[in-house]
């Protein structure tokens, strides 16, 4: 008779794990005798399946709602939301840029979202450097001085040889004049990697009514997306 070893969930061994009784919905549940957890193999509800939090989180990497998530992969979209406030992304690279012995270029730009409602409007600040394509640093907030100071000062262990901006005049203010390049022609790839947010991530799109209700699920949404594309080192 063939036999199926069970896996433990926890530290993945074999040997040490034993039949501990039945969950309340009558499905088996075993013990680990080697790291003493508990564990089941099968569930009622999908949502406590094996894998589901990773099948959530690239969903919405790659354009899909809460509602969305939860018809596909039959879950509630209160669970869904749950998976997202569990999320802990980066704000900035890690890379070492700082130690690059190149001249980093820095193309400053922020773009608009809002949440719950058109009035509450909630800005991406972020730090791109179009020799590596990357995104080195993020923030969000208001679009005011205070979202832009939160971003420099994450960028203080960097040292860039030209700062390339719009004309918004805060700029002007907290960047050194000798290295600040001023106008639009010089922040065409920051502006292409907008368009690839807007057109990655279902709640930054303009012509949608998957707009975020919670700050907290949408700061943290697209930071993941910022930390998996451009912050973690392959």
């Amino acid at each position: 008779m063939a036999k199926i070893d069970v896996v433990c969930a926890h530290c993945d061994g074999t040997k040490a794990v034993v039949r501990n009784g039945k969950a309340p919905s009558g499905l088996q549940r075993y013990l680990c005798r080697d790291c003493k957890h508990s564990f089941q193999t099968e569930f009622i509800y999908n949502a406590n399946q094996s894998g589901t939090h990773e099948r959530i989180i690239d969903m919405a990497m790659n354009g899909a709602g809460v509602r969305d998530t939860g018809r596909v992969l039959n879950t509630s979209p209160n669970t869904v939301s749950r998976h997202f406030k569990k999320l802990s992304p980066q704000q900035v690279t890690s890379h070492p840029f700082e130690k690059a012995r190149v001249e980093l270029l820095c193309d400053m730009d922020e773009q608009w979202s809002f949440v719950g409602n058109k009035r509450n409007q909630r800005w991406l600040f972020y730090a791109w450097e179009p020799g590596f394509k990357r995104v080195i640093t993020h923030a969000f907030g208001r679009r005011a001085e205070s979202t832009l100071q939160s971003l420099l000062r994450l960028l203080e262990p960097y040292s860039f040889s030209f700062y390339c901006t719009d004309n918004w005049s805060p700029y002007t203010s907290h960047l050194p004049e000798n290295h600040h390049v001023i106008g639009k022609l010089f922040t065409q790839r920051i502006e292409r990697n907008n368009l690839t947010l807007r057109t990655r991530l279902k709640r930054l799109a303009r012509k949608t009514i998957c707009f975020s209700r919670s700050e907290e699920l949408h700061d943290k949404v697209i930071s993941e997306f910022i930390s998996r594309t451009h912050y973690q080192r392959v």
